[in-house]
């Protein structure tokens, strides 16, 4: 298939650092042997306007005979969706969606603008797909190009990632009370010891360069044991799945995570994971499964095992192109009765045309 994925390429507005989404939806599909552009709908093009881009994207998808169109949505969207969503009579186009779980408000006022839509939250899904028939789950995944589970671990206790306002406040008690090793945006607040205050992102140097996604995947791989957030939300306080629960799957580390609902749908606490109920109880196990290596390497392979059998990208996408009614090898053939609803069109095969 033609895949066109819509979706931001810097990480942080990094030029070097891409955003692991962009490898989530570019990577697994072409090992997949489909062929696959991007649009950048967050390019940061000087002087562009959300009308010049949305021009620009709806000249890619009208010129580019795309079978499937992938949207990463964010809820406060970069470009016009009212005008893609004219599309979703000729094209197959399903928005991702990311952070459901807090702002579901702004997400759902777009899923009846694409043909399908995304969301990675079972409660999300239960309580809405009525409403929203076009409203599909999935969830997210391991993405095996950069994994090492031979690696040696010779990082104890760690965090790889983005350290902002709470978790800011969280990795420096962890830091403390368990030797916990901080990597990644923001870490350098912490390792100095500092809270994150307002406009702390704004001065030069002080915050640290995001990592590139392989440069994180190597400290997973080094790490015996990774501390795994779960919360997110403008305050911090709404548990989720996050991507990095299946990101480092494949690493060797032990995934220590707060329990956040539906967490049993992809893992067994105790077995394939550790779960805290709070930060002291996070400190103690860290410190408990560094001392317990036999313990640590059975549930990290357990990990592993799991993560192999049901958590990569392919399994992902299969199930998705199964939901939207795509095989892989052909191209769909529209019109859609209505984009609002759950679309019936019929596929071809890839030698024939639209």
């Amino acid at each position: 298939m033609r895949v066109l994925s819509v979706v931001r390429k810097g990480y942080y507005g990094s030029k070097s650092a891409l955003e692991p989404m962009y490898l989530y939806l570019t990577v697994p599909l072409r090992q997949m042997g489909h062929e696959v552009e991007t649009f950048d709908h967050y390019d940061p093009a000087n002087g562009i306007t959300k009308s010049q881009r949305t021009d620009l994207l709806l000249k890619k998808l009208q010129s580019g005979r795309f079978d499937l169109v992938l949207y990463t949505a964010s809820g406060e969207e970069p470009v016009e969706i009212e005008a893609i969503g004219a599309l979703c009579k000729k094209i197959c186009i399903v928005a991702w969606n990311s952070d459901d779980d807090w702002q579901w408000q702004a997400t759902s006022l777009i899923v009846p603008h694409f043909t399908f839509a995304v969301t990675t939250y079972p409660v999300i899904h239960q309580q809405n797909r009525n409403q929203y028939p076009n409203l599909l789950l999935s969830q997210w995944a391991c993405l095996d190009i950069f994994s090492d589970y031979s690696r040696q671990k010779d990082i104890g206790f760690s965090f790889a990632g983005a350290i902002y306002k709470i978790r800011n406040s969280q990795c420096r008690y962890l830091r403390r009370k368990a030797d916990l090793v901080c990597f990644g945006y923001g870490s350098r607040l912490v390792n100095l010891g500092l809270p994150y205050l307002r406009g702390t992102s704004r001065i030069p140097g002080l915050m640290g360069p995001p990592l590139p996604f392989g440069t994180i995947n190597d400290i997973w791989n080094r790490s015996r044991v990774s501390y795994c957030p779960m919360a997110g939300g403008p305050r911090g306080d709404v548990l989720s799945i996050k991507s990095r629960t299946f990101d480092m799957g494949l690493s060797g580390t032990l995934m220590l995570c707060e329990h956040s609902p539906s967490l049993e749908r992809y893992y067994e606490p105790g077995k394939e994971c550790v779960t805290f109920e709070n930060l002291e109880d996070c400190a103690e196990k860290a410190a408990w499964y560094l001392s317990h290596e036999e313990e640590r390497a059975r549930i990290a392979l357990n990990y592993r095992d799991r993560t192999l059998k049901e958590h990569l990208w392919k399994y992902r996408f299969a199930d998705l192109f199964a939901k939207i009614g795509i095989p892989s090898g052909a191209r769909t053939i529209f019109p859609v009765a209505n984009p609002a609803h759950a679309p019936e069109y019929r596929s071809v095969p890839a030698s024939n045309t639209l």
